[in-house]
């Protein structure tokens, strides 16, 4: 009887152990995107790893290659997602081989891809994108791992654009050969940033999306894309510096620093 449990424990051993080794070895699944979706970018890879360690703020993924791959935890944790050693996990890479998003295989992705074109440069900070959509004009807060990217990408030529969940630009590119080719002709003409500043006193908020005004005494009403950072805190009578548009909208808000009186 002992033997036969011995052989039975040594099958079952091994068994575990042939199944775990294989589970390691693995090859990481890839999938390529070659056509715009509604939720993926042509040129994305969606590269299925799993998960090595988790330190700091990063995870480190294994993916197939001879390195170990590393991604940001911030990203999970402000969509309020966990991941643990072990799991397996998809890495969505872009066409510059840079990590646009990550997620568990059973998770359905909320991104969403919309095709336009830049109305304006880049806000000063790269932190705000206009486009000009078949639906209207939109504002986007662009992510930081986004902005290389979408500097890049010239004001008037069509191009995609990817929005994640929370509605923020995680990534572009050009929508066509031909917008590569204007796209030369375009950025020759457009300087990064090149936007109107207006010195004014801030009086509040007007009705349908409007700031309230006042320069050198006389008082007007602009209208600014939301979001708009800052405007919550400001209080009526305080100077302001308005970053406008070439179609008169408030991109941005400064407030000048003041030196404190002793």
């Amino acid at each position: 009887m002992i033997m036969m449990v011995a052989l039975i424990l040594g099958l079952d051993i091994g068994v575990w152990g042939v199944i775990e080794a294989a589970a390691t070895q693995t090859t990481p699944e890839e999938q390529v995107i070659t056509q715009p979706t509604e939720n993926q970018l042509p040129g994305d890879r969606l590269v299925t790893g799993r998960i090595v360690s988790i330190r700091g703020n990063q995870m480190e993924i294994d993916i197939g290659t001879v390195k170990s791959f590393y991604v940001p935890l911030r990203p999970a944790r402000v969509k309020g997602q966990t991941f643990e050693v072990g799991q397996p996990i998809i890495v969505t890479l872009n066409d510059h081989n840079a990590v646009v998003d990550y997620h568990h295989p059973n998770e359905r992705s909320d991104h969403q891809v919309l095709r336009g074109k830049l109305t304006t440069p880049l806000t000063v900070g790269l932190d705000k994108a206009v486009i000009e959509t078949p639906q209207g004009i939109k504002t986007f807060m662009v992510t930081d791992r986004a902005k290389g990217k979408l500097t890049t990408i010239p004001v008037g030529v069509e191009a995609f654009f990817l929005a994640d969940e929370s509605g923020q630009l995680v990534d572009a590119q050009l929508a066509s050969a031909e917008a590569l080719r204007e796209s030369g002709h375009n950025n020759k003409a457009r300087i990064k940033g090149a936007h109107e500043q207006v010195r004014a006193t801030f009086k509040g908020t007007g009705g349908d999306g409007t700031l309230k005004i006042a320069e050198q005494g006389k008082e007007r009403e602009v209208p600014f894309r939301p979001p708009l950072e800052k405007l919550d805190r400001l209080k009526p009578g305080q100077d302001v510096v308005l970053l406008m548009d070439d179609q008169g909208y408030v991109l941005e808000i400064a407030t000048p620093e003041v030196t404190p009186g002793r």
